[in-house]
């Protein structure tokens, strides 16, 4: 999976954060304006209610009637008009159950479903104590809530960012009405220089931007309150951005070793791996194999040697026990996986919590790497019939096979299907999620593998029979008969019906379009006859008043009036001068 700048800071701003109401929790007078004033006016303009509740009265740096008047014109300019003073002492806020009761009680008053506060990042003693009531009491609250953390003193690490440049004129008279804290700090620039420094990551047509971490009340209650305060390194290695190699987990790689004749190209597939930190475990289940350096390629490499046979499950037990990764992957000698594959399959189960397993979806499907398809739909009941997914595919988290915890194993008593017993361990204790990739390349064609044989089958369903659920009964039955190959049919055939409808209906639609044209043709036709139609009258028309002028030149009675004419037309020039 490829991670991009964009996953660390936005790169794209939004016009409005969407809110049916709003409450900003200011810890002084100005702070309203300075962190927050461009959403204010934009939530303003939009008809939105907005309600501002100061906390102090900034007696500290100026006179408090003066500082609350300020605020009082500032709220004016922006249009959600003035705000509420709680008049605690300046300096003097703390978080605990008093501040937080208070400010629960405002919000549920408030019918807000959005509230503005100042960023944990602040350094101001007000601005981190506010900053932490106000996280509680949203996760308090609950619901639909959002919290909106804004800055001030220190920049924050944003995930929205909001364009203000229709607002920034606006916002910019708002922080002039704070002439007696600009005596002592021209805040205004450094907001302002703020505010265009948000921009960095923007178009060019955005002139400035405010930076926001918004989270809602149901991520805080998962403790999202640690992710907000997470140090930039450890929120850039979280995603994938590792300053080193030991920045992400481990990955253990068990190779189970026969007899070297294709132990180079699993080598070789782990050598050309993109994810950094892998171990290969080369678990030799016979005498014989040499001594093997201690790397492949980038990575480390270990030799668990043994003085006698092992069976294949017991290989890989033993390389279980040598791992030290946080996630493990299972390979035959032979067996070779893409380059990416690692990478893709740790980074989709680090951005979720549900699943502990994954593997590759249709590697004939065009998508992007290691982007998770939104479902875990690894197919259990068919893994109780067979299995249809290769263990070499499967990712899993380490902890799963710890032995101390009765873990899952593979069992060395099973003559054969220990891969599959394996997997269906799995499936008890965690869903798969499927992660589309490009898989592993198949050892022989698929068309090519074996079915089990009859006997290791009728040990794997003596072995698990006891085990299924009825639930899982009902489903095996229900499956025995109506088989996925029916499913997929059917489902076929329902996508073609429904291409077909959507075929039928396009072509309705151009039917519509084309009858719509001629019509139009028709009309301009129309148009156009009765504009020759109208032009072929005025041709007429002059014509024939051609043929009168021409008429009346050459009458008798024009000639003998020329002298008279002539005359008149010397009068009134005569008169003129």
């Amino acid at each position: 999976m490829r991670v991009t700048e964009s996953d660390i800071l936005p790169y794209q701003a939004q016009p409005l954060i969407t809110a049916a109401g709003v409450l900003v929790l200011a810890p002084h007078p100005d702070d309203e304006v300075f962190g927050c004033g461009g959403a204010l006016a934009a939530h303003a303009a939009a008809g939105v209610p907005v309600h501002v509740i100061i906390l102090t009265d900034g007696a500290l740096f100026g006179d408090p009637d003066t500082r609350l008047g300020e605020s009082c014109m500032a709220g004016q300019l922006l249009g959600y008009g003035e705000p509420e003073c709680w008049n605690f002492p300046d300096r003097g806020l703390e978080y605990g159950e008093p501040l937080v009761t208070r400010l629960v009680a405002a919000i549920t008053a408030s019918a807000a479903d959005l509230v503005y506060a100042p960023s944990l990042r602040e350094i101001h003693p007000d601005h981190r104590q506010l900053a932490m009531a106000a996280v509680e009491a949203v996760r308090r609250v609950g619901g639909r809530l959002r919290l909106a953390q804004y800055e001030v003193g220190v920049p924050l690490r944003p995930n929205l960012l909001l364009d203000i440049t229709p607002f920034l004129d606006r916002k910019r008279q708002a922080m002039a009405c704070f002439v007696s804290q600009l005596r002592q700090q021209r805040y205004d620039e450094h907001i302002l220089g703020l505010n265009r420094f948000r921009t960095y990551t923007l178009p060019v047509e955005v002139a400035s931007a405010e930076a926001y971490t918004l989270v809602s009340a149901p991520a805080l209650r998962e403790n999202a309150l640690l992710d907000l305060v997470e140090p930039e390194y450890v929120f850039q290695t979280r995603l994938g951005f590792p300053c080193s190699s030991q920045d992400v987990p481990l990955v253990s790689v068990v190779v189970r070793h026969l007899s070297g004749s294709g132990l180079r190209l699993s080598l070789d597939s782990l050598a050309l791996q993109t994810y950094p930190n892998i171990e290969a475990l080369i678990v030799d289940r016979v005498q014989g194999l040499p001594a093997l350096p201690g790397h492949c390629g980038r990575h480390m490499l270990r030799q668990i040697a043994t003085n006698q046979h092992r069976t294949v499950a017991a290989a890989a037990n033993a390389g279980f026990d040598e791992a030290r990764g946080a996630y493990g992957l299972v390979l035959d000698e032979g067996e070779s996986i893409p380059p990416d594959y690692v990478a893709s399959l740790v980074f989709a189960l680090r951005k979720q919590s549900s699943c502990r397993a994954a593997y590759a979806g249709d590697r004939q499907r065009k998508v992007d790497h290691g982007q998770a398809s939104g479902s875990v739909d690894c197919d259990l009941i068919r893994l109780l019939c067979r299995p249809d997914i290769p263990l070499r595919a499967v990712l899993f988290d380490l902890r799963l096979v710890n032995k101390e915890n009765d873990g899952c194993r593979f069992d060395e008593s099973l003559d054969g299907q220990h891969d599959w017993d394996f997997l269906l361990q799995l499936s008890l204790v965690t869903d798969f999620l499927r992660v589309a990739c490009a898989a592993p390349c198949p050892e022989v064609p698929d068309n090519a593998q074996e079915a089990p044989e009859p006997t290791s089958l009728q040990a794997m369903y003596e072995r698990w029979r006891t085990r299924w659920s009825p639930v899982q009964l009902a489903a095996l039955l229900q499956r025995a008969c109506d088989p996925p190959q029916l499913a997929v049919l059917r489902r076929h055939e329902a996508e073609l019906h429904e291409a077909m409808a959507e075929q039928r209906q396009s072509s309705i639609a151009r039917e519509h379009e084309l009858a719509e044209c001629r019509r139009a043709v028709e009309r301009l036709s129309a148009d156009l006859h009765d504009r020759d139609a109208q032009i072929a009258e005025m041709r007429w028309q002059v014509q024939e008043q051609q043929r009168q002028r021409a008429e009346m030149l050459a009458s008798h009675s024009w000639r003998m009036t020329r002298l008279l004419r002539c005359l008149s037309a010397g009068w009134q020039e005569w008169r003129r001068k």
